[in-house]
């Protein structure tokens, strides 16, 4: 048997300031040839022996809308090297499932219709998927099986992957006949698998993965997406068994709903945040700058929280990472140990805030950087660690965000003795960081990626949908289920 495998993904903040070109692409990793062999898909099949062709794999940082002409060079790409590829058994796809382009408020769809007319109805096509993603009716349609990762944050990349390639194989033997059920959860909100009540939520999607049951996946939904199937869904993948898929999509479903506002850390007043900071017997303290999250679309660049901190007397705090290519620049050529009267920060956008003006020096500089995660390392380009009266801040010139403590510790910024460590993250970060703090503090703050999506300008989604709606079934449904 033959499988192709490739694709394309970013995440589309409707919001979001910054653009997505083709140097997103590449900085985010454009991938062909050789490197493409060692994910975890073609790495996989040919565990099970399978001949294996692989396109162009490519992924960019989230921002905002891609550019028309870079997304339809790259989707068209990867088109024509399935084709080149000749008969194939299998299509895998790796994509991320909120890709946005001007002119397409579906590239996932649009990629999996174009591979299907290009293969035809007998082959085999699947994709697996970041959880924060939409479902909509063309991803359906086109594909036999949909999975989602299941853990967020996001540590199951590899099985899920594998996953996929086993249950792809199975379809195509004809040893199962896939049927998918989704059900819309009707809601939008976030979902933390590591804490109650996802984590036993989760584990029991897994225990129901038995007999005609093949696949359970939990569409979280990206809540900044303004498309018109936006939202969190339930897809249950059986046997030939859709009636038995859709009362279980439905019964988790529902269970899923009745967890709306409780299944995720509370994001606490930036004010409040603050005074917790002042009262704390002990330290660090780890503030989490959730609405500046950069993977999350956000510049990466707002002061809102290191500035109220200042303001309230707080001292000896790391701030990290900082998206300013231009203080990084100036740092790298003034280098260590230099003197600099330096503008900060709040450069990206209205909702960056004011800049700070500081009198820093450089303590250290790294022209390629990286940051260990749970997955691998990530590249950061050029960081600089930047020192002033209590305040270490570490900039870079590669927007991401912060996962992990050696972006500081690589530059010489000692954690364990900092009073507060402030991140541009949601919630990945906690992967690396467990041992690094006493206590963290998801913050609310200003920002492209504020928590409380009901101030979003959002347009065009379905509804009635919770938040926006606080019955949208009606009759009460979820009280009854």
């Amino acid at each position: 048997m033959k499988l192709f495998f490739g694709g394309l993904a970013t995440e589309t903040n409707s919001f979001s300031p910054i653009p997505i070109g083709l140097e997103s692409f590449e900085a985010g990793g454009l991938l062909r040839g050789p490197a493409v062999a060692a994910e975890p898909i073609p790495v996989r099949a040919r565990e099970l022996g399978l001949d294996v062709v692989c396109g162009l794999y490519a992924h960019a940082p989230p921002g905002g809308l891609v550019r028309r002409d870079v997304y339809e060079s790259l989707r068209d790409e990867l088109l024509e090297q399935l084709r080149a590829a000749g008969p194939v058994d299998i299509v895998a796809l790796s994509m991320h499932g909120a890709m946005m382009a001007f002119g397409y408020d579906d590239c996932e769809g649009d990629i999996l219709a174009r591979v299907r007319e290009i293969v035809g109805p007998s082959v085999t096509v699947g994709a697996v998927f970041d959880p924060h993603s939409h479902l909509s009716p063309e991803m359906q349609r086109y594909a036999d099986a949909l999975l989602f990762y299941r853990e967020n944050p996001h540590t199951d990349i590899d099985e899920r992957s594998r996953e996929l390639v086993d249950l792809l194989v199975r379809i195509a033997r004809r040893e199962v006949r896939a049927e998918t059920s989704v059900f819309d959860c009707r809601m939008a909100d976030v979902f933390q698998t590591n804490r109650e009540p996802m984590r036993s939520f989760v584990d029991r999607m897994r225990a129901l993965e038995q007999g005609n049951v093949l696949s359970i996946s939990v569409c979280h939904s990206w809540r900044r997406g303004d498309v018109p199937f936006m939202g969190a869904k339930i897809v249950v993948i059986t046997d030939n068994a859709h009636a038995e898929g859709d009362a279980l999509a439905e019964r988790l479903g529902m269970e899923l709903f009745s967890m709306r506002g409780i299944a995720h850390a509370r994001a606490v007043p930036l004010q409040e945040a603050v005074e917790r900071v002042l009262a704390a017997k002990h330290a660090p303290i780890l503030l989490a700058d959730i609405s500046d999250n950069p993977d999350c679309g956000a510049p990466g660049d707002a002061t809102y929280a290191v500035r109220a901190l200042l303001d309230a007397g707080v001292r000896n705090i790391a701030w990290g990472a900082l998206w300013d290519p231009l203080a990084t620049r100036f740092a790298v050529e003034a280098g260590v140990g230099a003197r600099l009267s330096m503008r900060i920060g709040g450069k990206a956008c209205a909702l960056s805030g004011e800049p700070l003006d500081l009198d820093v020096v450089v303590k250290a500089v790294n022209s390629h950087a990286k940051q260990t995660t749970s997955g691998g390392e990530i590249p950061m380009g050029t960081t600089a660690a930047l020192v002033t009266d209590g305040l270490e801040i570490v900039v870079t010139d590669h927007k991401r965000q912060t996962f992990g403590p050696d972006l500081f510790t690589d530059l010489g910024v000692n954690l364990a003795t900092k009073r507060v460590i402030v991140v541009k993250s949601a919630q990945h970060y906690r992967i690396m960081f467990e041992q690094h703090f006493a206590e963290d503090i998801p913050i609310d703050s200003p920002g492209v990626c504020i928590s409380d999506i009901r101030k979003l300008p959002l347009k065009r989604i379905p509804r009635p949908m919770w938040p926006f709606d606080e019955d949208p079934f009606g009759e009460n449904k979820a009280a009854q289920a």
